[in-house]
């Protein structure tokens, strides 16, 4: 008995998933099976489990349209294979979701985790933002407190973790105008009234934050963890435990 087995491309495509087989086949008299090997293509990248057919035909009969041998009629003679991937491109988050800096730093580090997989190559944005859209005292305030960042962040193949850096904007001592004797000169009630709003001044200075987020994961199958967002605190404020009570409560709201 002499036949054909050949494969046909579906979701998967030869040569880049599988290798193509066209044959023509004899069995002999009291053979009654054909172990057919088809050689499937492993790579590194991640892909959705792809299906290929291996199909049987009668080699005598040409299709005169295509030119190409009928398959043999019978619903037993098509085989659907699926190439299972086992490699995971893992999901994306920030290591930590609450990071403290002081108000002279010139940048605040954040570290995105590449967690369950680590197969291919995968990317996702990062974007900072203001805490709020409404102005608030806690809220730090672009190019006054930082530099924004919206980037592409892309992690190839096996690499499990990236840092990234925010410049942050120091904030420069101004003068009173005590210390200038231009507005107040030597009078001593002005420049109690001076003193005083200082004092004021001081006592409103508070703590900052900005938000880091991730967003926008490729390709689709990638996902953001649940750690997808960084409150950033920029240490402004001289009341400690104070700043600290505030600080928490805001984190309870926007973590």
């Amino acid at each position: 008995m002499t036949f054909g087995y050949r494969t046909v491309a579906d979701s998967a495509v030869a040569p880049k998933d599988y290798s193509h087989v066209d044959q023509v086949v004899t069995l002999k008299k009291r053979e009654t099976e054909l172990k057919v090997h088809i050689p499937i293509v492993d790579d590194d990248e991640w892909e959705p489990d792809l299906d290929f057919y291996i199909e049987l035909f009668d080699p005598n009969q040409i299709n005169s349209e295509t030119g190409v041998p009928e398959r043999l009629k019978g619903d037993d003679t098509r085989c659907k294979v699926t190439i299972l991937d086992e490699d995971f491109p893992g999901s994306l988050g920030f290591e930590v979701t609450d990071v403290r800096v002081p108000k002279n730093a010139q940048k605040v580090d954040v570290t995105i985790m590449r967690m369950e997989g680590a197969d291919g190559t995968i990317s996702c944005y990062i974007r900072t933002e203001t805490l709020s859209e409404h102005v608030t005292p806690h809220s730090a305030v672009e190019f006054e407190d930082f530099l924004p960042r919206h980037e592409r962040v892309t992690f190839v193949h096996g690499e499990n973790e990236k840092t990234i850096s925010i410049n942050l904007v120091k904030t420069g001592e101004k003068e009173s105008p005590i210390d200038q004797g231009k507005v107040f000169g030597e009078d001593p009630a002005a420049k109690q009234v001076a003193e005083g709003d200082d004092e004021e001044s001081a006592d409103e200075v508070c703590d900052v934050i900005f938000k880091v987020k991730l967003e926008k994961p490729e390709p689709q199958e990638v996902k953001i963890s649940k750690k997808n967002v960084c409150l950033v605190t920029i240490v402004k404020g001289d009341d400690a435990e104070k700043q600290e009570d505030e600080r928490q409560k805001l984190l309870e709201f926007y973590l």
